[in-house]
């Protein structure tokens, strides 16, 4: 008896750890970029493979370095250079660390600007903005080159052109998930009451 209570427990102990590495884990990785949840790849003043790192808060996330004390609340953005170190000690978060050697980024033919944006940080290499549409909405054509996209709110989108009421199911903004999108031009509709919200890191063609 005693050695099945043994058993139990530490099975129950082994689900429990397997279920907080779950959380505190990588998100996505391609060549572009490697994303940590709840997790930072930390400093290393030799490290040659990551550049720039990016915070997008998913809760209240306090941030200490050696020019900041702060706390990022829900969908703000932090941006910390290569030689920047920081740490963070509470909340719950993503880490978008960029490669330094990543590939050019793909870009559509045509670029028309998406409105209805706030850019919230823009230099050489990409920008990062918040991606709002108001529930009933739509922003007309305009493009995107390849991006890290951070869902916020759940909200059902669609392309009105083609599906005007779009499909049981799709186009489903998962919130607290993250997503590497390839270049596109399209028209978009928030089919939601609730407002679409997504922090979009784009990257540029230098």
């Amino acid at each position: 008896m005693n050695k099945l209570i043994t058993i139990i427990v530490f099975t129950l102990l082994v689900c429990q750890i397997s279920a907080t590495t779950q959380i505190d884990s990588v998100a996505l990785e391609n060549d572009f970029v490697k994303v940590m949840r709840q997790s930072s790849i930390g400093y290393n003043k030799n490290d040659t493979v990551f550049g720039k790192r990016i915070i997008v808060a998913l809760t209240d996330t306090k941030l200490k370095s050696s020019k900041i004390n702060k706390t990022l609340k829900r969908g703000e953005v932090c941006v910390f250079q290569p030689n920047e170190k920081y740490i963070i000690t509470t909340g719950d978060f993503f880490e978008v660390a960029v490669k330094k050697n990543h590939p050019t980024p793909k870009v559509p033919e045509k670029w028309i600007e998406p409105a209805k944006n706030t850019v919230v940080y823009d230099d050489a290499e990409l920008r990062i903005f918040e991606e709002r549409l108001n529930g009933g909405d739509t922003r007309e054509l305009h493009s995107h080159a390849q991006r890290v996209v951070v869902r916020l709110n759940e909200v059902q989108l669609t392309d009105p052109r083609y599906k005007p009421n779009g499909t049981p199911g799709g186009g489903i903004q998962v919130p607290n998930t993250v997503r590497f999108a390839e270049p596109m031009i399209h028209v978009v509709k928030n089919l939601s009451k609730t407002p679409l919200f997504n922090i979009i890191i784009e990257f540029k063609v230098r």
